[in-house]
């Protein structure tokens, strides 16, 4: 290196210390402790989208998945989308039943169900959007892996 630019280095050392922690603790809290997430479309609707095409909510990231519970609205990685996430409902967790709909089964219920109900396998939750007509959800590509939840949704930050 060359010896200006060490100089200033070393003059801006306490600078260059203070926005690197900044950063460094701004990408640690967003990436381990609360995130955003935003929902367009209709699937989560009337919770979120009821007046207005997008929300923004608030994700908590510390809760383990372990403990999740069947009505609470998760962030999940996208089980068709390599990149993609997805919000929507835990409707049953591992051993727990979920019924066929006869109006809009999907055609993962309407293959693997037995007598119009299906158990959710270890490891696994079931997850629908609040909005059944317009959702992509277990309904057709059938139960999560636990571990493809990233956090919990606390509440909604802007949006209807």
């Amino acid at each position: 290196m060359s010896k200006r630019i060490l100089e200033w280095l070393n003059k801006h050392r306490p600078a260059i210390k203070d926005v690197v922690g900044v950063s460094l603790g701004a990408y640690l809290f967003t990436s381990r402790v609360l995130t955003t997430a935003t929902v367009t479309g209709p699937s989560m609707a009337p919770t979120y989208n009821a007046n207005s095409s997008t929300s923004l909510l608030l994700v908590d990231l510390v809760t383990p998945v372990t403990k999740v519970e069947p009505g609470e609205i998760v962030l999940v990685h996208d089980p068709e989308e390599v990149d993609g996430f997805i919000v929507k409902r835990v409707k049953a967790l591992a051993g727990q039943f979920v019924e066929h709909d006869m109006d809009n089964p999907g055609t993962y219920l309407a293959k693997h169900s037995y007598e119009g109900k299906y158990s959710v396998p270890t490891g696994y939750c079931w997850l629908e959007g609040d909005n059944p007509s317009n959702s992509t959800d277990s309904r057709k590509f059938g139960p999560v892996p636990l571990g493809l939840i990233r956090g919990r949704i606390l509440c909604k930050l802007l949006g209807s």
